[in-house]
């Protein structure tokens, strides 16, 4: 990796973009004569894209707008996190007492659960090994259903907040950094994905690719989006973070296998194949 590479870019990555192209073949005319015959064909070109490294400017301009953003969200009545916890206390909490024993039971079963999981490994019993694995197997079964269990509640309990001022000034923020950290390869130069110009004016090239609804911009944007929202929140920082990100991100793109047919039993004659596939994620952001 060159120390430019290291101090201008985060992270790179590549988009296919399908595009015509003429080629000529040797053909012969109806009275057998030899003659060039040229069709357009469809090809895969891949095309660069990146994320520039911010530099301290950048940074000011991020807070800046996020506290803009902020204001303008209190000043349109959404409620700060601390006020919504504060009501959420004053109303006795965002956890019912049904919902709070369903949580203390599944937390209590769990640490049961991973003692008995602990235990087994070191085999106090000593009990045989086949017999040992597939008790194994059984805890971690169950350790899992209740860890979903506590994940479900815990994420119910945060989606709580999701409308706060924060949150829609945290969003629009993601947003403004994808639009100016984003750059290209064009014609063998880096150029803004979203032009130059003030966060309006990128704003407005950003809206123009989604309204075409074309299907490399779409890809190029999400991606986009899917690592500035990682890098944002401080989860990823370098080159090693980024690429476990693009294998989270290829197997959230690997489409589901197809259901296993089924026999009826009358005729016996298998059901046709259904096929499921995956939303596509969107920037989540407001106009």
């Amino acid at each position: 990796m060159s120390e430019e590479k290291k101090v201008k870019w985060l992270h790179e990555f590549e988009v296919n973009k399908t595009v015509k192209k003429e080629v000529s073949e040797d053909g012969k005319d109806e009275s057998g004569e030899p003659i060039k015959i040229t069709k357009q064909i469809e090809e895969k070109v891949p095309v660069k894209f990146c994320l520039k490294r911010p530099n301290r400017r950048l940074y000011e301009d991020a807070d800046l707008f996020y506290g803009v953003r902020l204001s303008e969200g209190i000043k349109e009545g959404l409620l700060t996190k601390t006020l919504l916890a504060k009501r959420f206390s004053n109303d006795g909490g965002t956890m019912s007492e049904a919902e709070k024993d369903d949580y203390a039971i599944a937390y209590e079963k769990l640490t049961t659960v991973e003692n008995k999981i602990q235990r087994a490994q070191i085999n106090l019993e000593k009990i045989p090994e086949e017999e040992k694995t597939e008790k194994l197997r059984e805890l971690m079964k169950e350790a899992l259903e209740l860890r979903y269990d506590l994940q479900t509640i815990e994420n119910e309990q945060s989606s709580l907040f999701d409308q706060t001022a924060e949150s829609r000034a945290k969003n629009k923020t993601i947003l403004w950094w994808v639009l100016f950290l984003s750059f290209m390869d064009e014609e063998g130069e880096r150029v803004p994905v979203f032009g130059d110009g003030i966060y309006e004016e990128k704003l407005a090239k950003y809206d123009e690719y989604e309204e075409n609804d074309d299907l490399f911009w779409n890809e190029a944007i999400r991606k986009l989006a899917y690592y500035v929202s990682f890098w944002e929140s401080g989860q990823i920082e370098n080159p090693e973070d980024f690429e476990s990100i693009d294998k989270m991100f290829a197997q959230a793109e690997k489409p589901e296998p197809e259901e296993k047919a089924e026999e009826e039993p009358e005729p016996k004659k298998p059901r046709a194949k259904r096929k499921t596939t995956k939303k596509k994620a969107k920037v989540a952001a407001e106009g």
